[in-house]
């Protein structure tokens, strides 16, 4: 491209602020550092993230449309420009013949003095009155025309026919995968149309068409990542189970499939989820924590992969503030890459970024599996699966701003620092956890607005609390975080008496409760843990990260189930979940997931990898002996003492 002359610097942007460009040859006011952002930076400040207000951009000029002011009506003047006018039409009786401009000259020449005035009120009235003023039918009312420019905004519900999905390593031929799936999806329907027809109390559960489809569409999905070699076998066997299926079996795999199990189920007691364990001869707590400490994961080696395990040093923490001040806020987005700057604490305009909105793809492009014919043909090209377009193609979703993610523990540590797991000075037995954070966008980065924790092996709920975050939220995420923006600005502050047994046990029923920072919300799993007690997670740097803890003893299901190309690539929770445990999670679409369920089968993944690992260690010879787990060698001498 040619260099810019800079011909049109002092010339505003006719496009302002949604200009896209990040080049623009004309003056935007956004460009010019703003003295305002830099001291913002230095320090993080808590407060309420809704306390200043929506997200919008001021409103534009009004633009004037009223009539300049006519002169005053000379009663002459008018009957001698109505009589002019009417003589000019061709309907006019005796001047059918004549052109207008021979019939007003004719009333020129009569009267010279008016025929000067009503030309000049003629050419006045032609200039200050569009042409459409003549119509007939009148504009329809402004606030007809607010909300109809609101519904164009709105995104559409997406349509999904009954076709399999694109996924990156296809198990069968695309015409064995639409027969299987068409026949699961009558089988479906079948028993879509019993429970429809029926007087059952959970009548409510009754699927339409689109919610069917997708329905199967997610159970043909989840099969293909099972491998080619047992996709049919599962396929079938998933068929002939939904035609043999009961009433009851069908309402509980449709309250599973739309998440409506979770809340019917919040008020019943924990599965005893320790069958596993004690069929395997772990018959106490003592003994299944000396077993898993045996899978603890250790992160030395791992920092180039976010796994934390020193404290960024005050130098360190200086110099990322420092680098923060010289970029004056610019980050790139994290769903759309457009160069944008963030104004923490809102700008002179009121806004919290530039650019205006944000269009974007949220599903990661994937790519066909390879076939035979792509050395002469070439590859496929990746496709989203989100709107099944290629990559590069315009983003199938719009937000209100774009948002950055900040993985730089020095950055992290500038709004919070981290911190070592304490010490507890008692000695009993801390049960280990099964933690998961759930994550939104805001001035800051992305920051932790959801902790969740529950005890390991019963999965009974410790902590489930909502986090305003340090900086203003710009997108709660809530497709993936599954935090709603009116439950988060509803939520009651949390208070110290849940801490009340009688209370804690009814914590399933309590609304989320709301803590006052990300700080306070570390110090509250602080309360669960000491630096033995085994922390579970999936993908657990994430997690520890965003509340700025470094825990010494930690389990990660992504390391526990490697993937076979290694690090940084690894296997999804829900992926994992539905091969190991058959089960189905994180099926509410839009709705985002659920944090205490993501928890729960991260712990039941460690349970099933905790029973593996006791039956190879039983086989090397490891035993306990009045209830400590002794080595091979070490157990011989024992026995050889007895």
């Amino acid at each position: 491209m040619f260099s810019s002359l800079g011909l049109f610097r002092n010339v505003a942007c006719p496009r302002q602020d949604d200009c896209s460009l990040q080049t623009c040859i004309f003056a935007h006011s956004w460009r010019i550092s703003s003295p305002e952002a830099d001291p913002l930076l230095n320090s993080a400040k808590e407060y309420d993230p809704f306390s200043a207000g929506d997200i919008s951009s001021p409103p534009p000029k009004r633009r004037r449309v009223e009539s300049p002011p006519e002169p005053p009506e000379n009663p002459d003047v008018v009957q001698s420009e109505t009589r002019s006018l009417k003589d000019s039409t061709p309907s006019s009786s005796g001047k059918q013949g004549l052109p207008p401009s021979r019939t007003v000259s004719r009333t020129t020449q009569e009267n010279p003095t008016l025929g000067q005035t009503t030309r000049d009120v003629v050419q006045e009235r032609a200039k200050s009155k569009p042409a459409s003023a003549a119509r007939s039918v009148s504009p329809p009312p402004t606030k007809a025309r607010k909300e109809s420019s609101l519904l164009v905004r709105k995104q559409p519900v997406k349509v999904e026919s009954l076709t399999p999905r694109n996924v990156p390593n296809a198990p069968a031929l695309l015409k064995t995968r639409l027969t299987v799936l068409q026949k699961l999806h009558e089988e479906m329907r079948t028993q879509n149309s019993k429970l429809a027809s029926s007087d059952n109390r959970s009548k409510s559960l009754v699927l339409d068409e689109q919610e069917l489809i997708r329905f199967a569409l997610d159970e043909e999905e989840t099969a293909t990542r099972l491998g080619g070699d047992i996709y049919k076998n599962t396929m079938a066997q998933n068929i002939l189970r939904t035609r043999k299926m009961t009433m009851e079996e069908w309402i509980k795999r449709v309250s599973e499939w739309t998440g409506a199990s979770s809340t019917a189920n919040a008020h019943t007691k924990p599965v005893d989820k320790n069958g596993d364990l004690l069929s395997i001869g772990l018959s106490s707590l003592s003994q299944q924590v000396a077993v898993l400490k045996h899978l603890r994961t250790p992160l030395e080696g791992l920092e180039q992969y976010g796994y934390v395990t020193t404290q960024p040093s005050s130098s360190e923490v200086a110099s990322a503030k420092a680098g923060l001040a010289a970029a004056r806020g610019f980050e790139s987005c994290d769903r759309c890459g457009t160069r944008f700057q963030v104004f923490p604490g809102r700008d002179e305009m009121g806004r919290l970024t530039s650019q205006g909105r944000c269009r974007y793809h949220w599903a990661r492009p994937n790519r066909a599996a390879p076939q035979k014919g792509d050395r002469i043909q070439g590859q496929s090209e990746a496709t989203y699966p989100c709107c099944n377009k290629p990559q590069g193609s315009e983003g199938c979703s719009e937000a209100d701003s774009h948002v950055f993610v900040v993985k730089d523990p020095k950055r992290l540590a500038t709004i919070l620092q981290f911190e070592h797991t304490p010490e507890k000075p008692d000695v009993r037995l801390r049960q280990p956890v099964s933690f998961d954070c759930e994550m939104g966008y805001t001035t800051h980065g992305m920051e932790v607005i959801r902790v969740t924790a529950v005890s390991w092996p019963d999965g009974r709920l410790l902590l489930d609390i909502l986090v305003r975050p340090f900086g203003e939220i710009l997108d709660l995420n809530t497709r993936f975080s599954g935090v709603t923006k009116e439950a988060f600005a509803s939520a009651l502050p949390y208070e110290s008496e849940l801490s009340d047994p009688v209370q804690k046990a009814h914590l399933d029923q309590c609304q989320l409760r709301k803590v006052d920072s990300p700080a306070a919300a570390r110090q509250l799993l602080f309360d669960h843990i000491s630096r033995e007690t085994p922390l579970l997670g999936h993908a657990i740097e994430n997690d520890l990260n965003v509340v700025r803890i470094i825990h010494p003893c930690v389990v990660d299901t992504v390391l526990l189930y490697p993937h076979p190309r290694g690090l940084p690539i690894r296997y999804r929770l829900k992926i994992l979940s539905q091969k190991y445990l058959s089960r189905g999670i994180q099926t509410a679409g839009e709705a985002g997931h659920d944090s205490k369920e993501d928890a729960v089968a991260t712990g039941d993944l460690v349970t099933k990898k905790v029973a593996e690992k006791w039956k190879l260690m039983r086989y090397e010879g490891w035993a306990f002996i009045d209830g400590i787990l002794m080595a091979p060698e070490e157990t011989k001498s024992v026995r050889h003492v007895l």
